[in-house]
């Protein structure tokens, strides 16, 4: 073989390992781009399924605390039970808080704000619950006195409406000077009947209203419901 074709020979040999070189970089980046973007897809299906928990758990927990509120108060008979449940109550509402804090964490924003207001309606409607329950309580336990001391039985329903009335004005300007007499008679009848003092209260005092800017709690829960449904299941780009 000749100089000219020697050399020919190994530029050919050259090219072809250059072109063989270059296919081998092209299908390793390839098999690499692949490989990231499987990891990323396992990556994000990873991430939604501890989302998809931390959700299903908080409204798991926000049910147990409602329900909770509304079936176990209900079914409470007397001022024992109903402190009784109302103290288990509280067991539920922290579970819910710490749950509410994983999806914060998890995100994303809008599920997180979703989370809080929830949590903040639950709440809300717990407390109706607990405020009725209290009430229902106290008044099982003024009728019970009632066949050892109808007398004053009666006499404290007749003023129980009176001092409702007036009870938001007690320590300000506006308190008339016949609300305290009534006020005395209640506390004297509340002594003779073994009643404690703290129950003219939960019947007397009117109920808080709910803040406006605070969604019920069939709308919070649809709210976070519809929030979490986005997160896990984002829309798909549309093609150019």
């Amino acid at each position: 073989m000749g100089r000219w074709q020697l050399k020919g020979a190994l530029r050919g040999a050259e090219e072809t390992a250059r072109a063989g070189q270059a296919q081998a970089d092209a299908s390793y980046r390839a098999a690499l781009d692949g490989a990231r973007a499987q990891g990323h897809n396992d990556h994000l299906q990873w991430r939604r399924g501890v989302q998809r928990e931390a959700y299903a758990a908080f409204l798991q927990s926000v049910l147990s605390y409602t329900d909770g509120a509304k079936n176990d108060l209900s079914r409470a008979s007397g001022q024992e039970e109903t402190l009784a449940c109302i103290a288990a109550l509280r067991g539920l509402e922290t579970d819910m808080s710490h749950r509410g804090w994983v999806v914060r964490l998890e995100g994303p924003d809008d599920v997180a704000q979703a989370a809080v207001t929830l949590r903040h309606s639950a709440t809300l409607l717990a407390l109706v619950y607990e405020q009725h329950a209290r009430r229902m309580a106290a008044m099982h336990e003024i009728d019970a006195r009632a066949h050892v001391h109808r007398r004053e039985v009666t006499r404290i329903w007749e003023l129980i409406p009176v001092a409702t009335g007036f009870w938001r004005t007690i320590g300000t300007p506006e308190m008339e000077a016949g609300s305290e007499a009534v006020l005395q008679e209640l506390r004297d009848l509340f002594s003779t009947c073994e009643l404690p003092g703290g129950m003219l209260a939960t019947l007397c005092q009117p109920s808080e209203r709910a803040p406006v800017d605070v969604p019920t709690f069939d709308e919070a829960i649809t709210g976070f419901i519809h929030a979490a449904r986005i997160a896990l299941h984002p829309a798909e780009p549309t093609a150019p």
